[in-house]
């Protein structure tokens, strides 16, 4: 293992830069993201997630975890630097979680071209698409990349202040970060132009639409799931755009689920219809 001396002149700046990848300023100025504990370090190995720095606690040589050791050799493979802190500094950058103790910064992914990527996007009947308008809740983004990924998704688009790359997004992911694409897109006037171009059907979901899950009949093509804003659902510029609005069916005595919830449902749906798909 390469280790860094708490006392190494880098030592400050580097976790200055993990304390800014908290913040959605310090990850835009800086590029990076930061990742928490012994899932997401080892989900990111198995992807080869480029990592530019990894901090463990001082405590963590000794100890005996054969978890920790493995990870430790893993990274010794890939000849990883590892800046060692005090363990009070990696309690005050955990907020006294316990998901392990190590950290890193990993890179954010830089957005493609839009129409290179829907030229390589292998999509066939049935592909689905989501696309996550506004969400302003990190731990259900997270949640929605953990259920993308469990459910096939092929890309996952976050449009305007949706920031999957927040910390808590990648810890409720699991490591599902790692394994979707994310596109990050300022509005979706782009999106919504080239899902015209490549044949891909758009259905939004909300609690009022006319059309019920059970009831609605989707084409044999890709689809597209849009899913809006946790209080204020998708915006009426949004839904007048969209090919099909569903909604659930639920108890009288609730109003909705949970968006996480709901997502799961419909892409599920998306998947095995309950009516025969339209040629």
């Amino acid at each position: 293992m390469v280790a860094i001396p708490p006392t190494e002149s880098l030592a400050p700046r580097i976790i200055s830069d993990y304390e800014r990848a908290l913040h959605s300023d310090g990850r835009r100025q800086l590029g990076l993201f930061a990742l928490e504990g012994f899932r997401l370090l080892e989900r990111a190995l198995a992807t080869s997630t480029p990592l530019t720095h990894v901090l463990i606690s001082d405590q963590a040589h000794h100890d005996p975890s054969s978890r920790l050791q493995a990870l430790l050799q893993n990274l010794q493979q890939k000849n990883q630097a590892i800046l060692t802190i005090p363990q009070s500094t990696m309690e005050r950058l955990t907020e006294g979680r316990t998901l392990g103790s190590i950290l890193a910064l990993a890179k954010v992914p830089t957005t493609p071209d839009l129409p290179q990527f829907f030229s390589q996007l292998s999509l066939g009947p049935q592909s689905k698409i989501l696309v996550l308008d506004e969400m302003m809740d990190p731990g259900n983004v997270g949640a929605l990349l953990r259920t993308s990924h469990a459910m096939g998704v092929s890309a996952v688009f976050a449009i305007g202040g949706t920031d999957p790359y927040h910390p808590r997004a990648a810890r409720t992911s699991m490591g599902s970060i790692f394994r979707v694409p994310i596109l990050r897109l300022p509005s979706v006037a782009p999106l919504l132009s080239l899902f015209k171009l490549h044949n891909i059907f758009t259905i939004g979901a909300t609690p009022d639409a006319q059309t019920l899950l059970p009831s609605a009949t989707l084409p044999n093509q890709a689809l597209a799931l849009f899913v809006g804003n946790e209080g204020k659902g998708l915006s009426s510029s949004v839904r007048k755009v969209l090919d099909l609005l569903v909604a659930i069916p639920m108890s009288n005595s609730i109003d909705s689920l949970s968006i996480n919830a709901a997502t799961a449902v419909i892409l599920y749906a998306m998947t095995h219809p309950s009516k025969p798909l339209k040629p």
